[in-house]
This record gives C-alpha cells, sequence and structure tokens, in this order.
C-alpha cells in the first residue's frame, strides 16, 4: 500500500531530530497529513500505491484521512523495527495503527500495565477503517 517514496519519508521522519516521542510523531504525521490533504494532494499520493490511492480518493475526506493515517502509523511502527510497547503514548499510537498484530501488542501492555493505561485502550473502542488496510510483514 505505501510506496518506496512513503516509506522513505516516514524513515526520514523518524530519523530526525523533530520527533522525539511516540507522541510526538503522532503528532507530526496528523500535521503532515492535514497540510498535505489540504495544500498538496499531489504529494501525499506519492506515498501510496495507484491501486491504494483509487480506493482513499473514493472516500470522504475525514475517511480518507483515517486510513492515510493508519497506513502512515503502520509504516513508522515497521520502521522502527516494531519495537516493543513501554508506555501509553506508544500503546495508543499502536492502536492508531489498526494492524491486529500491532494493536494486541498495545493491549497487552494495557492489562500488563493498568495504572499506567488510562484511560484504557480497547480495540472494541475503535471505529472500523472503511478499506481493510493490508497485513505488513512479520
Amino acid at each position: 500500500m505505501i510506496t518506496a517514496k512513503g516509506r522513505e519519508e516516514v524513515h526520514r521522519l523518524i530519523a530526525s531530530d523533530l520527533v522525539n516521542t511516540w507522541e510526538e510523531v503522532d503528532d507530526r504525521l496528523k500535521n503532515t497529513v492535514r497540510m498535505l490533504l489540504s495544500q498538496r494532494p499531489d504529494l501525499i499520493r506519492l506515498y501510496f500505491d495507484p491501486r491504494a490511492w483509487q480506493q482513499i480518493v473514493q472516500l470522504e475526506r475525514k475517511e480518507s484521512a483515517a486510513v492515510i493515517l493508519a497506513a502512515l502509523r503502520t509504516t513508522v511502527v515497521l520502521e522502527a523495527d516494531v519495537p516493543e510497547v513501554a508506555d501509553w503514548h506508544q500503546a495508543r499510537f499502536y492502536m492508531g495503527t489498526r494492524n491486529p498484530r500491532f494493536m494486541a501488542m498495545a493491549e497487552e501492555w494495557c492489562r500488563n500495565h493498568p495504572q499506567a493505561c488510562d484511560p484504557p485502550l480497547r480495540r472494541a473502542d475503535l471505529k472500523p477503517l472503511p478499506i481493510a488496510l493490508p497485513e505488513p510483514p512479520a
């Protein structure tokens, strides 16, 4: 779903000095997607393979942003070599990928750290994405 260009941009983001926490990565992704969708959709289109982009542009704006963010979050986790969940912000980020494997990691961390997981993170609380994202390699 994500092209080499998209992976390159995500790698550049997480390798930069601009972000040091999962919360900062999430904020940066949200702001970047918001800016690109409103001002330069031609650029964000390059992050996705053509078939996936065709599906994304058929959606309402809010739904397309949710799919784009979930796909980019998944790419961030993969580019970071899928680290174990270490705090609530990282667990929340993993839930935002909508990837079953990463969400399970977040839920497990919350079960093992109930005092630190406030508010609780549960898959059932998330609205389903309108497009099923492909499962990344294990």
